[in-house]
């Protein structure tokens, strides 16, 4: 994939199941950056599939999409790897479901990608501010987190620190920053050995589980790359906040705006109310996302729409003036 010089972008996967719409969160999530991070439509790339983007046209209509999102980049998916990577989702812990979980080509971002400073994000980390902004010309070729908070402050869960009880640090692939350079092209080739190589280093590295996770081979790649060193890859300028797919969410408030039910860690099924405001956040529950997505295409369209008008009217108002 070749790349204009000095450009900088946000890029996305967005590979739907048979019940979650991630391509619905991706273009979403592209109004969301414009509105909040100022970047236009052309600096930002979402990876994805024929058929994703064909249900994506019929729920969401082609204008919509074209709207958010300039670079569409089409991917054929590994049809073995869908139908074995199944993990367990939930919409709150009284919804537990398996199905095909289709992260497998988020290892190739740096050769997908079209832009030479790219913030690679997940599709359900929302982005309700403008810190991403802070990444954009860093001196650090290469950023990841491996410190996270979660929103629900006496919730306490130990074992997502490290990638296996007696494992090295768990990096997030939630947000990831990268240049185009030789080091991190050499990051990415680490990552994507893992990837390639499951079995070898689930067993090096001790890996819970059977489902392949981007944050542990990017968790390798980063041990292997700072020479086996803990904690060797810089982190993001900005904490990574999470919710867990035990909460919910109530309602939207506007374009930054969120109330959630938080779970009570030691009262599985009561929930606390909170708001959260002009914060990014990590949103793990799909299905919660999905039934606010509506709303939230109301008041992103809407304000985009009243700023173009407002720009208009100025224009014309200092013109005529």
């Amino acid at each position: 994939m070749t790349f204009k010089k000095n450009s900088k972008g946000i890029l996305m996967f967005a590979h739907n199941n048979d019940e979650i719409d991630y391509f619905k969160l991706a273009v979403l999530n592209a109004l969301l950056i414009q509105k909040h991070c100022k970047l236009k439509k052309e600096q930002i790339a979402v990876v994805t599939d024929q058929a994703s983007y064909d249900w994506a046209c019929k729920e969401l209509g082609k204008r919509l999409i074209n709207k958010a999102v300039k670079h569409l980049i089409f991917v054929e998916k590994d049809r073995q790897f869908k139908y074995s990577n199944i993990r367990v989702y939930k919409d709150t812990s009284l919804t537990p479901k398996e199905l095909s979980f289709y992260n497998r080509d988020r290892c190739d971002a740096y050769d997908l990608s079209p832009f030479e400073e790219t913030i690679l994000i997940d599709a359900d980390y929302m982005i309700l501010s403008n810190k991403l902004n802070d990444c954009w010309g860093h001196n650090n070729d290469l950023m990841m987190s491996w410190d996270y908070k979660d929103i629900c402050v006496d919730r306490e869960l130990p074992s997502l620190h490290r990638i296996s009880p007696l494992g090295i640090t768990m990096y997030w692939a939630t947000v990831v920053y990268f240049k185009k350079t030789e080091y991190v092209e050499t990051f990415f080739n680490f990552v994507k050995h893992t990837r390639d190589n499951r079995d070898y280093y689930r067993d090096l590295y001790k890996l819970p589980g059977s489902i392949y996770r981007n944050d542990f081979s990017f968790s390798i790649g980063a041990h292997m790359i700072s020479g086996l060193q803990d904690k060797g890859i810089p982190e993001l300028p900005f904490k990574l906040y999470k919710s867990f797919d035990t909460d919910d969410i109530h309602s939207v408030e506007s374009d930054n705006s969120i109330i959630l039910y938080l779970e009570k860690q030691r009262s599985p099924g009561d929930f606390i109310l909170t708001k959260w405001t002009g914060v990014d956040l990590h949103i793990m529950n799909k299905w919660a996302i999905n039934r606010i997505t509506r709303k939230f295409f109301d008041y992103v369209t809407t304000t985009t729409t009243a700023t173009k008008t407002t720009k208009r009217k100025t224009k014309k108002a200092t013109s005529t003036g």
